[in-house]
């Protein structure tokens, strides 16, 4: 499995995949006041439902999000469970997001798993778990 594909399957649990637009602070619903909401030239987002949509936005995503950190040579030099890690944190913070850990990275580029897991943390409560899962795979590959 590559890198994508493994944060492909965490996703649905970390994020708490829903068939509907929601305001991500809070988890309800977001209706148009008038109308539907919709997206691009025109796709309905809240008639959308298909599983298969949310698999093929999610890949594009990370597609997109992993373009900027293969050309990091300390990103490419790991193996995919541990580019899932950091493909994960940039998907879910941003790459600048990624990179404001520079302790795990500079671990990472080390091949020190021990001290970038260590360095995997966040003291957002919300998101707490969901590090604490990526620390052990850092850890243990």
């Amino acid at each position: 499995m590559n890198a994508i594909d493994l944060v492909l399957a965490r996703l649905p649990s970390e994020e708490g995949r829903k068939l509907y637009p929601y305001d991500d602070a809070t988890g309800l619903r977001v209706r148009a006041p008038k109308g539907k909401i919709s997206w691009g030239d025109g796709f309905n987002l809240e008639e959308c439902g298909s599983q298969g949509l949310f698999e093929v936005m999610d890949r594009y995503l990370l597609e997109q999000e992993q373009i900027p950190l293969l050309a990091l040579p300390w990103y490419a030099a790991l193996d995919p469970v541990r580019q899932s890690v950091c493909l994960d944190i940039a998907y879910n913070a941003g790459v600048h997001g990624l990179l404001g850990f520079p302790h795990m990275i500079a671990a990472l580029s080390r091949q020190d798993w021990p001290n970038a897991a260590s360095e995997c943390k966040v003291t957002n409560l919300e998101l707490a778990g969901r590090y604490a899962v990526l620390a052990q795979l850092l850890l243990n590959g």
